[in-house]
């Protein structure tokens, strides 16, 4: 529904549903005060931030970052008594929706490390402060929506969380901030290969610098993302959206990882994808880096050809081995 009849009616329902509102000279794009607990602007009577496009369905927080598509989906969430009348409005349905809610949650008790009050947890504070020994600044701390709770399992764990495209939850990975715990991250159940940490932020059009970790992607220029890992091939989703948009790669794996640094630029190689390989050896990895270095060091990335992986197969060849 597109025509100026049913622009009106759904910005008729968002009025009836959220009080007061603004409104852009296009006729589309109606705000309203952000839903988002976490968002500095919440429950300010006179700051709308909450974009709402009521022709293509998009919403997005110019303070908190949330964002998302479906409108039918945001009433179901944050104004279930209106859900019925927007699910006969808007295109994509509420059932639609449910169906396709993603497993993925954030641990209960979630809170951004960036918006703690003077009183606080002490576990929250405490993983505030690692952060800020790892270079972290707070503007880091929003930009990347870094939390952490103070219950269960995931207490005293630095949690970074992963968007879709659409601005929806796909991953987290929550790093201890104590040597002594049992397993240094926790991430939840889902199959890497099929997520594109971040996406929301990446331009396909530009170079991508492509890191292992979370932690390193913190570091890393504007337009980059993690692997999760060190691997990468065509059957990850990162791969096939390398591959579509012709995306030009710059990878910067930790430098003890060369052997799957060469394996993964010869793979995207050939599918005509341009490889640059980018060497720090003064660094073990990208999140040990001041922030800032990794984006001085990118125009010394080189080039990558298949005669980089023959030398390097030749060097990892023990004196008097011929395997």
């Amino acid at each position: 529904m597109s025509d100026d009849l049913d622009i009106k009616k759904r910005v008729r329902l968002i009025q009836r549903a959220f009080g007061s509102v603004l409104f852009d000279r296009d006729g589309v794009n109606v705000a309203i005060g952000c839903v988002n607990k976490d968002c500095s602007s919440f429950s300010k009577s006179g700051k709308k931030k909450l974009t709402l496009r009521v022709d293509n369905e998009f919403y997005h927080c110019w303070v908190c970052g949330m964002r998302g598509k479906g409108l039918a989906r945001f009433f179901y969430k944050y104004k279930p008594a209106f859900s019925a009348e927007a699910n006969s409005l808007f295109e994509k349905k509420v059932a639609e929706v449910v169906e396709e809610q993603h497993t993925v949650q954030l641990p209960e008790g979630f809170a951004l490390l960036a918006n703690l009050p003077r009183r606080v947890d002490p576990d929250l504070r405490a993983c505030r402060d690692y952060l800020f020994t790892r270079g972290l600044t707070h503007q880091d701390l929003w930009y990347f929506k870094i939390g952490a709770t103070a219950k269960g399992r995931y207490r005293r764990r630095v949690i970074i969380p992963s968007f879709n495209s659409e601005g929806i939850l796909n991953y987290f990975t929550a790093r201890a901030i104590d040597s002594d715990m049992y397993r240094k991250y926790l991430n939840p159940r889902v199959k890497r290969s099929d997520i594109i940490f971040n996406e929301l932020n990446i331009d396909w059009s530009r170079e991508l610098t492509l890191v292992e970790g979370p932690f390193d992607l913190i570091k890393a220029n504007e337009n980059s993302t993690c692997l999760l890992g060190s691997s990468l091939n065509n059957h990850h989703e990162l791969f096939k959206l390398i591959v579509k948009n012709k995306t030009p790669v710059v990878l910067a794996l930790d430098p003890d990882a060369v052997k799957k640094t060469h394996e993964i630029a010869s793979v995207l190689a050939r599918f005509d994808i341009d490889v640059k390989i980018l060497k720090f050896n003064n660094f073990s990895d990208v999140g040990e880096m001041p922030k800032g270095l990794l984006t001085k060091l990118l125009p010394e990335a080189i080039e990558w050809n298949e005669m980089d992986r023959l030398r390097s197969l030749i060097g990892t060849i023990r004196s008097g081995s011929l395997i």
